[in-house]
């Protein structure tokens, strides 16, 4: 399972580059060529709540599996297109909305299939490797190349993430045994149903319900200065394009280092680890919003990336340890519907902060807000006592 989160998420950073510069390649309308991103991100809120309703009905390994087949063939696809010369922006829509769609369900049944493959008290440690290998290849490997093979040939990218896909797909194939729910249904239940039942459940368990709060607060308060830190770096930090993309090499090489650093934190009450890390976050952005030296704006990148890195870690295994085996598919997905639903509301927040405040105002707000919610954090998370060790 870590062969292929590896090369599936290799595949991902090639195509984080690739798919923009063909939009490019076709059109230079910025409209048309924004469309891609949008044709990314509408299919996670339709999909991510049926995605984990499946991990809990199907084979968790099986349904992986067989998304990441259906991916392999996608990008074949898209290769034969551009082979014949007959890519159009609505097949880039087409392949982007696909791709996303797989991906939400694929996450979902993923999270879902890690507390089968280990031991409990090793959950930590998982996490903490599989976060910091999509951070290398996603983040650090996977555009570098993207962009250097799409200047080779335009279909070389592409036709390399479909033989990641067909990899990961083949390395699944190696695990053993069955990896279904255990959970009791009707063939014929609804759908809507098994969703509703997964809301419910998250909603009705205090501690999740409100570390679930927490996290959509923390999702919102920080989008409200990463939505404009492209502006913070090119505008008041004076960088080119090309300087904005190496600013953001350290902020992947903190996120690792925090993943990492993750679980030796669980030797700390549960609670306060958390609350550190989110006002380490909180402070970092905070400073960040004063300083005009790229250098230090990087440092400071690196350092709040793993300090949300350390909260991603520690909570996902909190929730895997609460959550039962037959419902962590819907409930997971519910959580991190949730979470979803606050991030654009915080890029709303701090693009209109910066019109009318500026940049750095939006980014002070970020890191104001995110200090203040890591003050509460213990008094709210209290009941995550009993999972000290």
């Amino acid at each position: 399972m870590w062969g292929a989160t590896a090369l599936s998420n290799v595949g991902d950073g090639l195509r984080i580059v690739a798919l923009p510069l063909l939009a490019t390649s076709i059109t230079s309308d910025p409209r048309l060529i924004a469309g891609v991103t949008i044709a990314e991100r509408i299919p996670w809120l339709i999909f991510i709540l049926p995605g984990g309703a499946w991990a809990d009905r199907f084979d968790r390994r099986v349904l992986r599996m067989r998304l990441d087949v259906a991916r392999a063939i996608l990008m074949g696809l898209l290769v034969a297109v551009i082979a014949m010369d007959r890519v159009s922006i609505g097949v880039v829509y087409a392949v982007a909305a696909l791709l996303a769609s797989a991906e939400a369900v694929v996450d979902s049944s993923s999270m879902a299939l890690v507390p089968a493959t280990i031991d409990e008290r090793d959950l930590e440690r998982a996490g903490g490797r599989l976060t910091s290998t999509e951070l290398v290849t996603n983040d650090l490997v996977g555009p570098p190349l993207g962009g250097l093979l799409f200047g080779l040939a335009v279909a070389a990218p592409f036709g390399l993430d479909a033989l990641t896909f067909a990899g990961a797909a083949l390395l699944m194939s190696f695990m053993a045994g069955t990896y279904r729910s255990g959970a009791v249904r009707s063939e014929n239940s609804a759908l809507r149903g098994e969703i509703a039942e997964g809301f419910r459940w998250l909603w009705n368990e205090p501690l999740l319900r409100r570390l679930a709060t927490i996290s959509t607060a923390l999702g919102t308060a920080s989008y409200v200065g990463n939505a404009v830190f492209v502006l913070f770096a090119r505008e008041t930090l004076g960088l080119s394009a090309f300087g904005y993309g190496l600013l953001l090499v350290p902020g992947a090489l903190g996120g690792i280092a925090g993943s990492l650093l993750a679980p030796r934190l669980r030797r700390y009450p549960l609670r306060y680890a958390l609350a550190g890390a989110v006002l380490g976050s909180g402070v970092t952005t905070w400073i960040m919003s004063g300083v005009s030296s790229p250098v230090a704006a990087s440092i400071l990148a690196a350092a709040s990336l793993g300090f949300v890195m350390i909260w991603n870690v520690l909570t996902v295994a909190l929730r895997q340890r609460v959550i039962p085996n037959e419902r962590l598919g819907r409930v997971g997905a519910s959580y991190r519907f949730l979470v979803f639903l606050g991030m654009p509301l915080g890029a709303l927040i701090g693009g209109m902060l910066a019109n009318e405040f500026g940049v750095r105002a939006a980014i002070f707000v970020s890191g104001s807000v995110l200090v203040f919610l890591s003050l509460i954090i213990p008094v709210l998370l209290r009941r995550t006592d009993r999972f000290d060790r």
